[in-house]
């Protein structure tokens, strides 16, 4: 078994929030948060590839998270939602952190997720001589701003 780190920094958000006077969160209504799967990097294309045909990257253009609701406490979020992978939508629990940022919101967490749930095969390489664990951990740090 091998780990990499694949990384993208092309992620669009659409959410609608309320926030009281000194910026902190008050409520989130909704965020919509998209990935293009191909913006998934390592670094190393050989890998790249593997993990793209894995996800169905011809079929499936995006990964997905839609909230269908959030209960907030204090700056800790449990944000329930949907994880669309590959295609294949689930139920999903995040742990999030979101605390105001100049006039934004910081939004910061991660979830360990099986690929295998997603209907993903784990990727191999190498003729299947490396192979990749089913476990992976989603690592998100965003922030959102109004738009003005």
């Amino acid at each position: 078994m091998h780990d990499w780190t694949m990384t993208s920094k092309q992620a669009t958000s659409v959410a609608q929030f309320e926030t009281d006077a000194t910026g902190q969160l008050t409520k989130v209504n909704a965020i919509v948060v998209t990935i293009p799967a191909e913006s998934l990097k390592s670094g190393k294309g050989a890998m790249d590839k593997n993990a793209y045909n894995a996800l169905k990257t011809d079929k499936n253009k995006d990964i997905k998270f839609q909230l269908t609701s959030a209960i907030l406490n204090g700056n800790n979020i449990v944000a329930q939602g949907t994880l669309t992978i590959a295609g294949n939508s689930k139920p999903t629990e995040l742990a999030v952190t979101g605390k105001p940022v100049a006039g934004a919101i910081h939004f910061q967490g991660s979830k360990k997720i099986k690929m295998t749930e997603f209907n993903v095969e784990p990727p191999s390489f190498m003729f299947g001589s490396v192979k990749t664990g089913d476990e992976i951990t989603i690592t998100f740090d965003i922030t959102l701003s109004p738009i003005k």
